[in-house]
């Protein structure tokens, strides 16, 4: 099958089924949507060969892991992924023996949204579209696939997983770092600059939540936009609603954003919301001197407390 997982990988998970060492694994498989793998839960040995990695295996698989607490689970991360996994063991949610995790070093997924602009067409009329390592071609046009990433992955913090029972893949990129002009365009902005930007970005936000929705770390067992008792939000796309609730979200995410971009690339709307998460990121790196993935020892600085913590911004 074409883009079939390495033969060691697929002997690897088969084995950890057979052996009963988790219950089910989580991976990719070919969808039916061009340029979009769709997720796979595999519970049986003879289905590993369903599995497959490109560049179209867009999705944050460890999403899914809030709905198999309490059982063994197989999953295969990127390396912006498995630093969801760390902030998931930060807070508690994951012990690392419950998990056996295939790393797949990631040199970036495709944004279907930039190939549909370079030819043209709206995304929903791509067809015949064939992707290799290095290119795509589509209806007899050929783009460079480097040219077609995710704007998330040029960002990316991290592509090659550290946290890992089994690695494949290969990127040489790892030592570059991080793109935060985004945040600093941002900051250089006055306050009605800043709130001009934001309402600006939102304003495409329909409130489907397909953000939280596609976030790891969103795993509350009833989100504050669905109370009721109180009410905190209506669920409209009035101004007020659809800025309160990314306000709010990103403030939860505050010290606790990994920075995979799977709620960026989830947004059907295409709102950017890297705006507000990369400051909040770099703020806590500033204030605290921490990063959200990295050490799954490490507590986030928002869930406790020290006598050295600076207060510099505490207003008397």
């Amino acid at each position: 099958m074409k883009n079939a997982l390495p033969q060691e990988i697929q002997d690897a998970i088969a084995g950890w089924l057979q052996a009963g060492e988790i219950d089910l694994f989580i991976g990719y498989e070919a969808g039916p949507v061009p340029l979009r793998a769709t997720p796979a839960f595999i519970r049986e040995p003879e289905d590993v060969a369903r599995l497959i990695w490109d560049a179209t295996c867009e999705n944050n698989l460890t999403t899914f892991l809030q709905n198999y607490r309490g059982k063994k689970v197989g999953i295969m991360v990127k390396g912006c992924d498995a630093r969801a996994i760390v902030g998931l063991m930060q807070e508690g949610q994951w012990a690392r023996e419950n998990l056996r995790i295939v790393g797949v070093a990631c040199p970036g997924v495709v944004d279907p949204r930039k190939v549909a602009c370079a030819l043209g067409v709206a995304v929903d009329e791509l067809e015949d579209v064939c992707l290799d390592r290095e290119r795509i071609a589509v209806d007899g046009h050929v783009l460079a696939l480097d040219d077609m990433l995710h704007d998330t992955c040029a960002s990316c913090p991290q592509h090659t997983p550290e946290m890992h029972d089994t690695l494949f893949g290969a990127f040489d990129g790892d030592d570059i770092e991080p793109d935060y002009s985004h945040v600093r365009a941002m900051e250089a902005l006055d306050a009605d600059g800043r709130w001009e930007a934001f309402t600006a970005e939102v304003s495409r936000c329909n409130l489907c939540y397909a953000c939280r929705n596609a976030c790891p770390m969103c795993y509350c067992n009833q989100c504050f936009v669905d109370r009721t008792a109180p009410r905190w939000v209506n669920q409209t796309v009035e101004p007020r609603d659809v800025q309160f609730f990314q306000i709010i979200r990103t403030f939860h995410l505050a010290g606790r954003c990994v920075g995979c971009g799977a709620c960026t690339r989830a947004c059907p709307q295409g709102v950017d919301l890297r705006l507000l998460l990369d400051k909040l990121r770099l703020d806590a790196a500033d204030l605290f001197g921490y990063e959200a993935g990295v050490d799954p020892e490490a507590k986030p600085p928002l869930a406790t407390y020290r006598e050295d913590d600076p207060n510099d911004f505490v207003m008397g």
